[in-house]
């Protein structure tokens, strides 16, 4: 992610050369406007990276970030990486802004990300199937300034600034599925959901696109946009959780082995930078666990496009 600032402060630049290249192109309004800006688009992963542990009570049997897969008789394993990030998935944006000349503007943005269903993990074996998805929504704001050279129809412009999450949260599903694991033709199914919480984070953006002029004060734009943001996880919780014995197509819960029966210690987490842990005193069950710090990768490169009126 280290050329991301070398290809915007380049793409800066070139915009600025171009105004400076061709003045008689360029519309010379002088007057200071807002501005509304209404879009969507799509984004795909970027950036990628490990996925977190997402199974701290050690229920599915699957190795961090991979998909592994065990042949009928058991005599070999074969084992794929699954390096990603939770930063695919459709994007609404509505950003207010002020020119305060016809090249240069600061914007606010708000956006709505929903997010893709992502595998962060995957066994298959004769004796157990187990697999975790996750995926992210969330709300941000988007503070960042406006360049363009203010051309008369085809008009380029690059946009760069910060994202800051405000609401949202990962939401991560996990199954297991041990064979025969309640006797003979009976299986085990373990089904869970959890959702992660976070800490203020703050990522930055960076956008390259054009607009064309439908009306003086209406145009319609397209840009590429790429954005880097890592979110801090501050706490983590199991809120379903059934333990059932299937047999043919039938199914039954488990007494015993359901939400309610789990200790606060199995169901809720919280992540910190550092922490003490006794090797003599068992863990009290009634308080949540302490995990290292994690971070989830919300990296993604894009497509928008839209409308924007000048006020």
């Amino acid at each position: 992610m280290k050329m991301i600032p070398k290809v915007l402060i380049i793409c800066t630049l070139t915009s600025m050369s171009y105004f400076a290249q061709a003045q008689d192109n360029m519309t010379m309004d002088n007057s200071q406007k807002f501005y509304f800006r209404v879009s969507a688009g799509y984004s795909f992963e970027s950036g990628k990276t490990e996925f977190n542990n997402a199974d701290p009570n050690g229920l599915t049997g699957i190795m961090q970030s991979t998909d592994v897969t065990v042949n009928a008789d058991g005599s070999s394993v074969n084992v794929k990486s699954l390096n990603g990030t939770v930063g695919a998935g459709l994007k609404a944006n509505l950003t207010v802004g002020y020119m305060f000349n016809p090249y240069i503007g600061l914007e606010l943005g708000a956006s709505y990300f929903h997010g893709d269903n992502t595998l962060i993990g995957r066994l298959r074996s004769p004796q157990a199937i187990s697999e975790e998805n996750t995926h992210l929504r969330g709300v941000d704001v988007a503070p960042g300034i406006f360049l363009t050279p203010n051309f008369k129809t085809v008009n380029p412009y690059a946009r760069i600034g910060l994202i800051v999450p405000l609401a949202g949260k990962l939401t991560i599903e996990t199954m297991a599925r041990k064979v025969n694991g309640g006797g003979p033709d009976t299986d085990i199914m373990v089904e869970a959901k959890s959702e992660v919480k976070s800490k203020f984070s703050v990522g930055y953006y960076g956008a390259i696109g054009v607009n064309y002029p439908v009306s003086d004060n209406l145009s319609i734009f397209g840009e590429v946009e790429i954005k880097n943001l890592s979110i801090k996880s501050k706490s983590a919780e199991i809120i379903e959780y059934t333990t059932k014995a299937i047999t043919g197509g039938n199914s039954q819960l488990i007494p015993g082995q359901q939400l309610a029966d789990l200790p606060v210690y199995e169901k809720k987490f919280e992540f910190t930078d550092e922490y003490n842990q006794s090797t003599t005193t068992p863990p009290n069950q009634n308080a949540a666990r302490k995990i290292p710090t994690q971070f989830v990768n919300a990296s993604g490169i894009g497509i928008n496009v839209g409308v924007r009126f000048m006020l």
